[in-house]
């Protein structure tokens, strides 16, 4: 009896944490360049080109580069210039906000070497 308590327990837990994973992922906010994963190069700009369909409640995106606000983003298809970026690894992400600049949980995030 313990084995199938202890058992629907773990299931339970994944699948919250699958779920928490996909929540990030969010098939309404797309990055279309840079592909995840791409080089850039740290002397030049880096153009972001986007594609948002807001949930309820979404109102505009901000844009962040490693957790930090790097602008906002008023249109919802379109592409954004960020300053070079530093040699190294960077995560860019696109989170759709309210009109009160707070997260509704919805965004999409990329990973790029700047070098």
């Amino acid at each position: 009896m313990h084995s199938k308590f202890r058992t629907s327990s773990i299931l339970l837990t994944l699948s919250i944490a699958l779920w928490g994973a996909n929540a990030l992922a969010d098939d309404n906010v797309k990055i279309t360049s840079p592909a995840d994963g791409s080089k850039v190069k740290s002397s030049e700009p880096v153009n972001v080109v986007y594609d948002i369909t807001p949930n309820a409640g979404g109102d505009h995106a901000h844009i962040y580069v490693n957790d930090k606000e790097a602008g906002i983003l008023r249109k919802l298809k379109s592409s954004f210039s960020l300053d070079p970026l530093p040699a190294g690894d960077h995560t860019v992400c696109v989170k759709v906000v309210n009109r009160g600049h707070s997260p509704i949980g919805q965004e999409s995030c990329i990973k790029v070497t700047s070098g």
